[in-house]
């Protein structure tokens, strides 16, 4: 779960890491007071839980509060990144005279904690590393000890600072370091850790993602409060996780997420000019039943301007023909879109039967690649 700027700068606030003055805000006119009280040109940055909010708009620069004031109602009328901000953060601007980055992540293949740093901040670090490797340090971390000041010093050393800026960049490290255990993070960054023109350092930027499954030790995070879409909200309810496409005009209900993924990549490879795009990705996740079938179902075809629906399920011990039963009960109801469906696990002939018996055209080979052209057969004959 990936927490809004604000509110990770109020964890940086509290483990000692120097951020700007700052206000949220949802409304325009209190903009102009915020900007006004700081007497300051003021920097608005729109609360999206997505990266690259500069390019699409989403931060804007306020030389007088009236500037605040407009900015801030255009950037709450704007979508980025296709999200609708919530509100924004109101900071004064900072003079910068260097941009660093700190960062904490886990590396699966080590099985440890990372910590990587640059002496380019304020660009992707992945772009950095594309560009310029030698302008990064990185190195892993007991995960049984936290990160020593000796073990930061060494690797801020490494990024080619002042020699008297080593020590309170590696304090910060250590700093943010200690935040991303205690918040069971997976990625704590600051992109970029300004250093200001009298050599103090302001974590202008901040990035912290809490593991899901830490979440029941930090139930002052509400993971479902930050799902905007409502659909996504409503999957995610009900144990599923939905993501809607654009431009999509192909349902799909899939019971893994690695399924999921290779069959809206099987699908985008045949799409044409006229249509056959995946609308979502739905995984149901680890139990299928009547109810989540059918929810699933409903929540796929209240999507517009869908043509058609593809079921890809792998039951193994679950009774996939209960689902089979959830899928009958919603296409019962009305008349619906073509739906094409493989369904192999447990109960599996029983399943094909009912899908059969509600119009579903099944196909019973292992292949996914034989469901996607049997979806597109079927596309191309309701299209004649």
């Amino acid at each position: 779960m990936r927490l809004h700027e604000f509110e990770a700068k109020q964890l940086f606030a509290r483990q000692g890491i120097v951020v700007p003055r700052g206000t949220v805000t949802a409304l325009p006119e209190e903009a102009s007071d915020i900007a006004a009280a700081m007497d300051a040109v003021t920097v608005i940055k729109a609360q999206v839980l997505a990266g690259g909010r500069g390019k699409a708009g989403g931060i804007r620069t306020a030389a007088t509060a009236a500037d605040a004031e407009r900015c801030t109602a255009e950037i709450m009328a704007s979508s980025i990144r296709g999200l609708i901000p919530e509100s924004v953060l109101i900071e004064e601007q900072l003079d910068i005279a260097r941009e660093l980055y700190l960062g904490k992540t886990i590396d699966s293949a080590a099985g440890c904690p990372a910590v990587v740093v640059s002496g380019r901040g304020g660009v992707d670090i992945e772009t950095v590393a594309a560009e310029d490797p030698k302008a990064i340090a990185s190195g892993h971390v007991d995960p049984l000890n936290s990160l020593s000041l000796d073990q930061a010093c060494e690797l801020v050393a490494a990024i080619g600072i002042e020699e008297e800026q080593i020590s309170p960049v590696a304090d910060v490290l250590c700093r943010l370091y200690k935040l991303f255990t205690s918040c069971d993070a997976l990625i704590a960054e600051i992109n970029p850790l300004a250093v200001l023109t009298d050599g103090s350092l302001v974590a202008a930027d901040a990035v912290v993602e809490i593991d899901d499954a830490a979440l029941f030790k930090h139930p002052e995070w509400n993971p479902l409060e930050r799902i905007a879409d409502p659909r996504s909200r409503q999957a995610k309810q009900q144990g599923m996780t939905f993501v809607e496409l654009p431009e999509g005009d192909i349902g799909l209900i899939c019971s893994g997420a690695g399924l999921g993924m290779a069959t809206v990549d099987l699908i985008a490879d045949r799409a044409g000019e006229e249509g056959g795009r995946p609308a979502n990705f739905l995984e149901t996740g680890g139990g299928i039943t009547r109810e989540l079938m059918a929810s699933a179902m409903r929540l796929v075809l209240s999507q517009p301007g869908l043509k058609a629906v593809l079921i890809n399920v792998y039951g193994g011990i679950n009774p996939i023909h209960e689902g089979a039963k959830g899928v009958a009960e919603v296409l019962a109801e009305e008349p619906s879109v073509p739906v094409v469906a493989k369904a192999l696990g447990n109960h599996e002939e029983e399943t094909w039967e009912i899908l059969r018996q509600a119009g579903v055209e099944v196909v019973t080979d292992m292949a996914t690649e034989r469901v996607v052209e049997a979806l597109f057969h079927r596309l191309s004959e309701e299209g004649k």
